[in-house]
């Protein structure tokens, strides 16, 4: 009885460490490539499957794909983007269909598994930006976070902190 009880424990505690892609999707997947390896050598890289995440900048779509500009950010739990400000730079998911720009806006995060395509020099301020180019298999777009407007709305929904304004 405690040997099942210990694995049972075991299972539940591993469970909440898996990814949010389908293990299938994850057979090749190169997980010691960040995005900072890839920029450092994108031709040694080029059809390499990788999982990325991080903060949406830009939905541009056109006639055929549609792009999304991604801010880079460590994978956290779960390929979840971590919330830091460290990142290794900007790179460019080409989806081969139309993905609502009011869906994939600026700001919201995603994690994605794809193929690495090569890359792109795109002007940055005054400058010009290699972007590594990600052919996705799959997007995963994380529900945005919720915040209260001040701090006691979250238990007290109707409650209203002084001065009262009605």
């Amino acid at each position: 009885m405690r040997r099942a009880l210990i694995l049972l424990l075991a299972l539940v505690g591993l469970s909440g460490c898996g990814s949010v892609f389908p293990d299938a999707l994850l057979r090749g997947v190169d997980r010691s490539l960040t995005l900072g390896v890839l920029r450092s050598d994108p031709e040694r890289y080029r059809q390499a499957r990788v999982v990325l995440a991080g903060e949406i900048i830009a939905t541009r779509p056109t006639a055929g794909p549609t792009e999304i500009e991604v801010l880079s950010r460590p994978l956290g739990e779960g390929d979840r983007p971590r919330p830091t400000d460290q990142s290794d730079g900007r790179f460019l998911v080409v989806a081969p269909d139309f993905l609502d720009p009011a869906v994939y806006a600026p700001g919201r995060r995603l994690s994605v598994v794809g193929t690495v395509t090569g890359t792109e020099g795109r002007a940055l301020g005054e400058r010009v930006y290699p972007y590594v180019v990600i052919r996705p298999d799959q997007i995963y777009l994380w529900a945005r976070d919720f915040a209260y407007p001040y701090p006691y709305a979250a238990p007290f929904p109707y409650y209203r902190p002084w001065p009262y304004y009605w």
